[in-house]
């Protein structure tokens, strides 16, 4: 009797050959999937990276421009002579600039205290005292400004700034000569006496007024 054995080479059947087709067919559809997937969780990823850029490149464009406007503001502060102003915006800086910043508004202020307070007020007095030395001027509205501020100066800014004794006695007998020149107008010399108390009084603001301290040698 003849035994059948298996044949090795046996050609697959339509069947298995559908069944081939259908495996291979659901794996480029699960590799398309994935492959989708991926594309969109890229695509996320990207715009949430551009999104955040956008976002810290707007906050450090606003933290700088409000930087700016507050400097801006303090430069144009201290074309006034009134020190408190330069302070109040100084802190202001202090409290929203970053730490380059503040470390500037820090020893900006420090210089404020130390030196330039004072210098701007003594300049200012220079400044106001020489427009009250000449009689032609006595009914000037803008000499008579001038000698309400002298007297602000006077009564009040300068000694709240700590001015030296040589200021105050400068200041004084300044004022007791504008006095008395005020009361003669036509007095020709009660008012050169007046000149020369204001270059008594320039000499005293200009010896009084604080060094401002060297910067050490890089």
């Amino acid at each position: 009797m003849t035994t059948l054995a298996s044949d090795p080479e046996r050609k697959p059947s339509s069947v298995d050959v559908e069944l081939l087709k259908f495996r291979l067919e659901q794996d480029r559809h699960r590799t398309d999937i994935v492959k989708w997937v991926v594309i969109a969780i890229g695509a996320i990823v990207s715009f949430l990276v551009i999104d955040y850029g956008k976002l810290r490149l707007e906050q450090v464009r606003v933290a700088a421009d409000n930087q700016r406007q507050v400097l801006e503001a303090y430069l144009k502060a201290t074309e006034s002579p009134q020190p408190e102003v330069w302070k109040r915006k100084l802190r202001v800086l202090e409290n929203l600039a970053d730490d380059r910043m503040r470390k500037w508004a820090t020893a900006e202020l420090q210089h404020v205290n130390d030196f330039a307070a004072l210098d701007a007020l003594y300049r200012e007095t220079l400044s106001v005292a020489s427009q009250l030395v000449d009689p032609d001027r006595l009914n000037d509205p803008e000499r008579a400004r001038a000698r309400m501020r002298y007297n602000q100066l006077y009564w009040a800014e300068l000694p709240f700034a700590g001015e030296s004794q040589a200021v105050i006695s400068a200041m004084v007998a300044f004022r007791n000569q504008l006095m008395a020149a005020e009361r003669a107008p036509t007095d020709e010399q009660v008012w050169q006496v007046l000149n020369g108390k204001l270059i008594e009084l320039s000499i005293a603001l200009r010896e009084s007024t604080p060094k401002y301290p060297q910067q050490p040698a890089q």
